[in-house]
């Protein structure tokens, strides 16, 4: 067998994927800010300035096949792209929220097609909702019949990174006799480092354009309950409506005196604070810190035997703060998160 090795000068361009050389973690290329400086986006969806010297770019065949040069093949016509009609049997039935990139082959530049996607039998009135500053405004109103979809909006690339929270209201009804829906009210936040993974779009049942699918809703988990009928004993649905909620309460054990409980807290600042706009990384910090030391003090005061703290890689630094408050304790000890849960970006405490 014949090795062959392709070294090759090669500028960092927005979009390459590299890994840090003197730390742990990945990111992708979406800011140049000089010839020895480019803006890294991170697992967390911060933007984190490193020198060029500190990076390596992470060669997939795509990449090292697009730097050799090949005899030129005649061309093959593409194949023809077909409006797929969703189907009940390949998708759970409910709400879906759609990204694609308006141009596929340049998805590192490229604006967005945003699409609701009405798996359902029912018919839908929705309301599209981006947050911004101290709220969410409301961008689209409409109407969508059973197994449709609609195109929302194009959204650019930078404000799609900066507006990563939107909302869809949702009513159903049809026309002919049907099970009665309750309407939902979902948060949906997106993660913009996926905007720039190739795969993470794929083709789907729902539109012929390969997406960035997100559920919203399944539609039996928003079953209402039953609705009165002519033939209903209401002396019997009072009874047991008065048994449910006057029932009185029983002392249980606390659920943290089990020398087996664990606690779980994920220091993401988007799971942490739903508007973080304008914050610097200082004051992020001391946020997630601050969340960090109340759920250690609440594990140690219920006597859990482990707190698991998903801190991210990033550049390190939350990772080395939460240590050092760790280390700071004597009656603590810690190691590494399960890595086939949680990578490289968590910290387990064992509270003795």
């Amino acid at each position: 067998m014949i090795l062959k090795f392709y070294f090759c000068k090669m500028n960092f361009k927005i979009g390459d994927k590299v890994r840090f050389l003197n730390e742990k973690g990945e990111g992708i290329v979406s800011k140049i800010i000089n010839k020895t400086s480019v803006g890294i986006t991170i697992e967390d969806g911060f933007e984190l300035p490193f020198a060029v010297s500190q990076l390596l770019l992470i060669y997939d065949e795509s990449r090292i096949q697009s730097s050799v040069k090949y005899v030129e093949e005649p061309p093959v016509a593409p194949l023809e792209k077909k409006n797929l009609k969703p189907s009940k049997t390949v998708e759970k039935e409910g709400i879906y929220l759609a990204f694609s990139p308006e141009k596929e082959n340049e998805i590192a530049h490229s604006a967005f097609n945003v699409w609701i996607i009405n798996n359902t039998s029912y018919q839908l009135l929705f309301t599209y909702s981006i947050f911004s500053n101290d709220g969410f405004k409301t961008f689209e109103t409409g109407h969508i019949n059973s197994f449709e979809h609609e195109l929302i909006e194009t959204i650019d690339r930078k404000l799609l990174t900066e507006s990563t929270t939107f909302k869809i209201d949702a009513l159903f009804f049809d026309e002919k006799e049907h099970t009665h829906q309750l309407p939902i009210s979902e948060v949906i936040k997106l993660k913009p480092i996926k905007l720039y993974k190739e795969n993470a779009f794929s083709d789907n049942p729902f539109i012929s354009e390969r997406s960035l699918i997100i559920n919203v809703c399944e539609i039996n988990g928003h079953k209402a309950e039953e609705l009165y009928r002519p033939d209903m004993d209401l002396s019997k649905i009072f009874f047991q409506k008065q048994t449910k909620y006057d029932t009185s309460k029983t002392s249980k054990p606390h659920v943290s005196n089990n020398p087996a409980y664990e606690m779980e807290i994920d220091l993401h600042i988007e799971e942490l604070l739903e508007n973080y706009s304008g914050m610097s990384n200082a004051e992020i910090i001391q946020i997630q810190l601050k969340h960090f030391q109340n759920a250690l003090d609440k594990a140690i005061n219920d006597r859990c035997r482990s707190l698991v703290v998903i801190h991210g890689v990033g550049n390190g630094r939350l990772k080395q703060e939460v240590r050092a408050i760790i280390t700071s304790y004597k009656n603590l000890k810690m190691h590494d998160g399960s890595y086939s849960k949680y990578g490289f970006g968590a910290t387990e405490i064992i509270i003795n």
